[in-house]
């Protein structure tokens, strides 16, 4: 099936290599919104100035900084290389403090010591040094591959070389494997496993009709998958192999999207039971759904439960002609559109609970970004270049 057509589709229903690293223009969208967050002014230092520019690319997309001169700054982030693997972080503000942070490569350390920058100076977490999994055309492309990057996008490895669509990537939470859906040789929708480490692929589910998810639970022991086995797309939990699958929701609708809750023993998920798609939580064992009545709109659908705070979920909606994004807080009932501008969709959080990773359509093109759901700060983590990204998935791990 085509991907335009096919990803319509899915909206209705709700639904080694490496690419050589390029220079990217980094756009903001639109002044800040109120807050209660603070904002400070940070000037970034170097002597290597790709250092200087991988960090400020980094700042730049957090809704609590604002880059500037020195002289100007309430703090001074400095950053030096120690080896290949180590940098070392300096901040001068109301005192100073100084670390070094070793990574996987110079990038990831770099990264790690922002992320120290910020837990010293926001005293949350940050999530610069995590990974990001998408879907992943060339400009002019036919067909979609899975990939994954760093944040700044300098390091970025295409996992597969299927051409053919590769679909909607889910990280273990350890980052060492993805589950993604892909029409790999027989040319229907199923659900495949890749371990990162060893580039060794497995096929997860390939029942009769359509096989898709792969969500993990927050321990690793369970994935959640989306099958039409039984005649409609219904949601089955099983192992982190997909192995013991268990049927856990039983409609004549369609079911999609299922997320689970930070201690794994809920899901959330759409179903279009009313006749529109709206998101439902039930136990992950199965039992009675139960509406999250958001009241934002008549479809609602991508819905991400986030680990860091339970009481937050965040979701597509349809609004105007096209989607935005927005958050629910189970706790207070308050549900706000956190994006605009061009449509925007697939939103899943990173790991300071605060910011998500989401995607934009342009047209026939799609690119990703980052959006702070309490500023509203929008920053787009790519040119338009480098291709079509999609369907974006976070992981953050210790290494």
């Amino acid at each position: 099936m085509n991907r335009r057509k096919f990803l319509t589709a899915a909206l209705v229903l709700f639904g080694m290599s490496t690419v050589g690293a390029q220079d990217i223009n980094i756009t903001v969208e639109g002044d800040a919104q109120r807050s209660n967050v603070p904002i400070y002014r940070v000037a970034i230092e170097s002597s290597d100035s790709a250092l200087k520019s991988y960090a400020e690319r980094a700042f730049s997309t957090h809704g609590s900084y604002v880059l500037t001169t020195k002289g100007k700054a309430q703090f001074v982030f400095s950053f030096d290389k120690v080896s290949e693997r180590s940098v070392k972080a300096s901040i001068k503000g109301a005192g100073s403090v100084e670390r070094v942070l070793t990574g996987s490569n110079t990038v990831n350390a770099l990264l790690r010591a922002c992320d120290f920058c910020v837990e010293k100076t926001l005293r949350t977490k940050g999530y610069f040094a995590g990974k990001l999994a998408f879907s992943y055309s060339k400009v002019g492309g036919a067909s979609s591959e899975i990939a994954v990057s760093d944040m700044v996008f300098k390091n970025i490895r295409v996992i597969t070389r299927d051409k053919s669509d590769s679909l909607w990537p889910h990280f273990s939470p350890d980052g060492s494997r993805i589950a993604y859906t892909g029409y790999y040789r027989a040319g229907l929708m199923d659900l495949f496993g890749i371990d990162l480490n060893t580039n060794t692929r497995r096929t997860l589910a390939s029942y009769k009709g359509s096989n898709c998810g792969g969500a993990m639970s927050p321990d690793g022991s369970k994935m959640a998958v989306v099958l039409t086995s039984s005649g409609n797309a219904e949601i089955w939990v099983g192992n982190a192999n997909c192995k013991g699958l268990r049927r856990v929701t039983r409609t004549s609708a369609t079911e999609s999207s299922a997320s689970f809750s930070p201690d794994g023993s809920k899901l959330i998920f759409a179903s279009d039971i009313r006749g529109f798609p709206q998101i439902y939580a039930m136990p992950v064992n199965g039992g009675r759904m139960k509406v999250v009545n958001t009241r934002l709109s008549k479809y609602c659908s991508e819905p991400d439960w986030n680990w860091v705070n339970p009481e937050l979920i965040v979701f597509t909606i349809a609004q105007g002609r096209g989607f935005q994004i927005a958050t629910y807080n189970f706790r207070t009932g308050e549900a706000k559109v956190v994006s605009r501008g061009a449509s925007t969709s697939g939103a899943k959080w990173l790991s300071d609970g605060r910011h998500v990773v989401c995607q934009k359509s342009f047209g026939k093109n799609r690119r990703l970004y980052v959006i702070d759901t309490e500023t509203g700060k929008q920053t787009a983590l790519h040119s338009s270049g480098l291709g079509s990204l999609s369907d974006p998935d976070f992981v953050y791990t210790a290494r």
